[in-house]
Order: structure tokens, then sequence, then C-alpha cells
């Protein structure tokens, strides 16, 4: 009996084994990386670099300005002194909120350029699937440890890139 209960339990662990097929993926450095998305990608970056040149005018200018007041926080009277202070607090937050939409922007930039590129990469996402035949395909940056081998980033720009 017992030889008998281990027989049905072998054959029911082995039939409920079967073999899957794992792969890792990053999505986004994956449409990123591929000729479509570096085509994409030259205006936003031309415009963050825009605004980065300008926030860094900003910041040169503030700093100018308290060296300027540093140098003459002795010769000026103290109304006019507390007005400078004032000015270059008022300047440095200016320029702190403008660093903080720059960021929000390069954000919104990224993510538009994402959500345009995300039909054309998840076509060539399933093609890859089924021709791999895949079972599994997980995010990269949610796995503790993958194999090269299971690593498709690679394989799917090259794929967007034939499609293309």
């Amino acid at each position: 009996m017992k030889k008998l209960i281990t027989a049905i339990f072998t054959l029911c662990f082995i039939t409920s084994v079967q073999a899957t097929e794992v792969a890792v993926l990053d999505f986004r450095a994956a449409l990123l990386q591929s000729n479509i998305g570096q085509e994409a990608a030259k205006e936003p970056k031309q415009k963050v670099a825009a605004m980065d040149a300008r926030l860094k005018s900003e910041q040169e200018s503030l700093e100018a300005d308290a060296n300027n007041l540093k140098r003459d926080e002795l010769t000026l009277s103290e109304e006019e002194f507390k007005k400078r202070r004032a000015e270059l607090a008022e300047k440095q937050n200016k320029i702190r909120n403008m660093a903080a939409n720059m960021q929000r922007q390069a954000k919104e930039l990224e993510q538009q350029l994402i959500q345009s590129l995300t039909p054309k990469g998840e076509a060539a996402l399933k093609a890859l699937i089924e021709e791999r035949k895949l079972d599994l395909v997980l995010n990269r940056q949610l796995s503790l440890y993958a194999s090269g081998a299971s690593d498709i980033t690679d394989e799917l720009v090259e794929r967007i890139n034939k499609d293309n």
C-alpha cells in the first residue's frame, strides 16, 4: 500500500513539474538604447541641456551676488545689508524652485518618450516571447539574481532595431 501511495505521489509530482522558461528584462533601458529611442531622445536631451545651462547661469549669478555682498558687508548700512541679504535669499529660493521644476520637466519628458516607444517595444517583446517560448518575463530590477543568459534586454534592443 505504501508503495502504491508513493508511486501515485511521485507520478503526480512529476507531471506537475514542468520546465518553465524564465527571462529578465529592463524594458525601459531597451527602449532607450534602441535606434528609435536614441533618435526620439535627441529633442528632450536638448531641452534638458538648455534648462541645465540656464540653471547654471543663475547659480553663477547667485554666487557672484553672494560674494559681492560678503565683500561689501562692512561698508553697507545695516538696512541696505538686510535688504540685499533678503534679495539674495529670495534669489536662492527662486533657483531651488527652478531646479525642482527642471527635474520634474525632465521626468515628464522621459515618461512621454517611454510612452511613445512602448507600443513598438511591446510588439517586439511579444515576438521575442513567442520565438523563445518564454513562460515568464520579469523586470530585471525585481529579480535578486539572474544569469546573463536569462537577460533578454539586448535581444529586445536588436529586435526593436530590426523591426524599424
